[in-house]
């Protein structure tokens, strides 16, 4: 790298890069509106010193970065303007832009502007360049990306205003460019273009040639424009370099005024002075000349910038709130639609399993309300009688819907317990039962020992709860009859003797045998009980395995029987208390009203639980939604 280093003064810093076969050469520059372009310095670097480059020009503290195009990648055109006013001139060229380069560049890559005019001119002429993009110059890597000049732009501002008889001529046989300035009359021809120059006799054969046709179209006779051309080509050397500036001697001395820091030494300006013309055609009426792009800065905005740009849009934003209204209307009967129709697919069933599901909470709803209004009477009795402890004897029990209850009995002293001991622990066992609540114990006399008469009473808290009874307290597991002879639950009898089961035909009517009679002892708690022997018993009907059909029990595990009620009353009565009801037809149904299907309904369902008859079981479900039916229609029609 070569490095020239000239004095300094304030300014704008400006950066000049300029290719120069397989490497670039670079010029800082300061330019300043009231003391023009002073050269600062100079530098040269090869193809692979890019990287440098770019931190020399950082280092100089350039604020500016130019790259001059070459000839050879831009299309030149020239207009001749109207005498006018300035405002009207520019519109003038911007007319005279879009006619001679439609379509040949994008807008970043095409600029006009009028060249500077001598004092006698009085017409202006339009410079129009552009940069297509089928150009293969591309510049240096450079950041930021420099703006760039085409070359002929910087041979016009160094020709300026002047009306030299000599044309300025820049040469480069590497690229094949030839630009050219001639100012012929009053209009200044800038022509530039891209020849083949492989050796020096060709580069001044084809540049006469261009010479003498560019006078001629400029309106020049023929004979001066051969006389042009001649003297313009024998005042070039002989050994023409690479690279050729050729300036008239008036546009030399020119450049001395306007630049600072400038040598005249002629290897210097054709070394520099193409560079020179770029910083001062930053400075005058070319400016608009000197600001092409390579491509257009591409901006990526945020997300948030993105959609702000997009809603901005009226047709966007329309878009959007239509979308919005279609999705609030449509959407919920859409994704409901598809949650049936996939249900329908993994169910096939759904509406069969529906119409049940309908089925059973009007049922709940029904049941609901008549365990609000009734009360399971037998239940209740059984869970009395469960709850009374042997040596009781109840006299009689007063039970109404929604009022307390009312015990009245005798208590007498059994297996060693006191009488009021007994009363006391039937106290007890009702409130820790769970059904009954605020249980009152009262003596109706003063005696302490022997029989005592009582009076219980106590509310009725859960009249649906089922206590689980241990089997001592559960009679209808346990009878008390079976309690008093001896026999435990499973029917055996105390001294061991199991009960036998019978032999006989079930077709066959018993034998007509009666069993010899067992001696009974009596224990020491006075229970009677069959004394020891070897006699067989007479089996019940319907056991079997040991000989009878043991009921349930809790096995061991502390768990009592979950039996109806009408089980656990076993010491009230061991048969059913409810009796199926009799069959309704549909004219009785019909004839009924909201009161006498309720009250029918509430019996009905009473002997559904009780009935094990799976026939009597079915018949009373249909007539049970029969007068559900009934009374929905009642119910609409004002319970008429």
């Amino acid at each position: 790298m070569t490095q020239i280093d000239t004095h300094n003064q304030t300014g704008t810093n400006v950066a000049i890069v300029s290719q120069r076969g397989d490497g670039w050469g670079c010029l800082l520059a300061r330019i300043n509106p009231m003391s023009g372009v002073t050269v600062d310095q100079t530098a040269t670097f090869s193809v692979d010193e890019e990287s440098s480059m770019a931190d020399w020009i950082a280092e100089a503290g350039a604020q500016l970065v130019r790259v001059l195009i070459p000839g050879s990648s831009i299309v030149c055109r020239t207009c001749s303007l109207p005498e006018a006013e300035p405002e009207q001139l520019e519109e003038a060229l911007q007319l005279q832009t879009e006619t001679k380069l439609l379509g040949t560049a994008p807008m970043h890559r095409t600029a006009a502007a009028m060249l500077p005019a001598p004092a006698h001119a009085t017409t202006r002429t339009g410079l129009i360049l552009a940069w297509p993009d089928a150009s293969t110059f591309t510049g240096p890597d450079l950041e930021p990306a420099p703006l760039f000049i085409p070359d002929i732009a910087a041979l016009a501002s160094l020709v300026g205003g002047l009306h030299p008889k000599e044309p300025a001529v820049w040469i480069d046989r590497e690229d094949g460019t030839v630009s050219l300035v001639m100012a012929q009359q009053e209009r200044v021809h800038v022509r530039t273009t891209k020849e083949h120059l492989p050796d020096v006799a060709t580069t001044r054969a084809k540049l006469q040639h261009l010479l003498l046709e560019t006078a001629i179209n400029s309106g020049s006779t023929v004979e001066s424009s051969r006389r042009l051309a001649e003297d313009t080509i024998s005042s070039i050397t002989v050994e023409t370099p690479p690279r050729m500036l050729h300036l008239p001697e008036s546009v030399v001395a020119s450049m001395a005024e306007r630049v600072q820091g400038c040598s005249l030494d002629p290897e210097w300006i054709n070394e520099w002075g193409l560079s020179v013309g770029a910083a001062l055609a930053m400075s005058d009426e070319l400016v608009p000349l000197t600001m092409f792009q390579d491509r257009l800065p591409e901006e990526t905005p945020t997300i948030g910038e993105f959609t702000s740009q997009r809603l901005s849009s009226l047709d966007v934003a329309a878009s959007l709130v239509l979308l919005a209204v279609v999705v609030l209307a449509i959407g919920p009967l859409v994704f409901h639609g598809s949650r049936v129709a996939l249900l329908s697919v993994m169910h096939p069933g759904l509406d069969e399993q529906v119409r049940l599901f309908e089925e059973n909470r009007d049922q709940q709803v029904m049941y609901g309300a008549l365990m609000s209004e009734s009360w399971p009477m037998s239940k209740l009795l059984a869970d009395i009688a469960s709850n009374t402890p042997e040596g009781i004897e109840i006299d009689s029990i007063r039970l109404g819907h929604g009022e307390p209850i009312r015990i009245q009995g005798m208590a007498m002293p059994s297996s060693g317990e006191a009488s009021a001991a007994l009363a006391t622990r039937m106290k007890a066992m009702l409130e820790d039962s769970g059904v009954f609540t605020d249980v009152t114990l009262r003596w109706e006399d003063s005696e302490t020992f022997g029989n005592r008469s009582f009076d219980i009473s106590a509310s009725v808290k859960r009249p649906q709860y089922r206590p689980a009874y241990d089997l001592e307290q559960d009679f209808g597991t346990w009878t008390l009859s079976e309690r008093k002879s001896g026999q435990d639950a499973d029917g055996n009898w105390a001294d061991g003797t199991e009960a036998v089961a019978s032999t006989s035909s079930p077709s066959s009517p018993p034998p007509a045998t009666v069993p010899a009679p067992r001696p009974v002892e009596t224990t020491d708690a006075g229970t009677p009980r069959p004394s020891g022997g070897s006699s067989a018993t007479a089996s019940r009907p319907g056991s079997s395995g040991s000989g009878r059909t043991p009921r349930p029990t809790s096995s061991g595990s502390g768990l009592a029987s979950r039996g109806d009620a009408d089980d656990r009353a076993g010491d009230l009565s061991s048969v059913p208390t409810g009796t199926v009801p009799e069959p309704l037809t549909t004219e009785q149904i019909q004839a009924m009203s909201l009161e006498e299907a309720r009250i029918k309904l509430q019996e009905i369902a009473e002997a559904r639980k009780r009935t094990r008859d799976p026939e009597a079981k079915t018949r009373m479900k249909d007539e049970f939604q029969a007068l559900l039916k009934h009374m929905r229609e009642l119910q609409k029609d004002g319970g008429s």
